[in-house]
């Protein structure tokens, strides 16, 4: 039994190809705002989301002082090192901000006030 294969593309204008069509000027420029917007959210998100970790950390410190208590609680820890993880887990994208992240998030607080 012989199986008959399809005749192999020639490269012509690649304009009969399934879906595949060369992007325009326009449609790069789109393609690159829509990255640019991407981009900003995700680090909006980053940063959400470690200043409710630093929020949440900090209170916790704070009751604890003015409680009289410990504040290197179990709960404590495992707070931490979720923080890590997160960190860990999207270094390469928290690397990316890093720079805002450390003026924004990461500043003595005592300084600011």
């Amino acid at each position: 039994m012989i199986i008959d294969k399809e005749p192999e593309d020639d490269g012509g204008s690649g304009s009969d190809k399934e879906g595949v069509e060369k992007p325009t000027e326009e449609m790069i420029e789109r393609m690159e705002e829509r990255l640019e917007a991407a981009q900003t959210d995700q680090k909006n998100l980053f940063l959400i989301i470690f200043q409710r970790f630093i929020m949440i950390l900090s209170e916790h410190i704070a009751r604890s002082e003015s409680e009289g208590k410990d504040y290197n609680t179990y709960w404590y820890r495992w707070t931490v090192g979720r923080l890590q993880q997160v960190f860990m887990t999207h270094q390469e994208q928290v690397l990316k901000y890093i720079t805002t992240l450390e003026t924004l998030l990461f500043t003595d607080r005592k300084s600011v006030v």
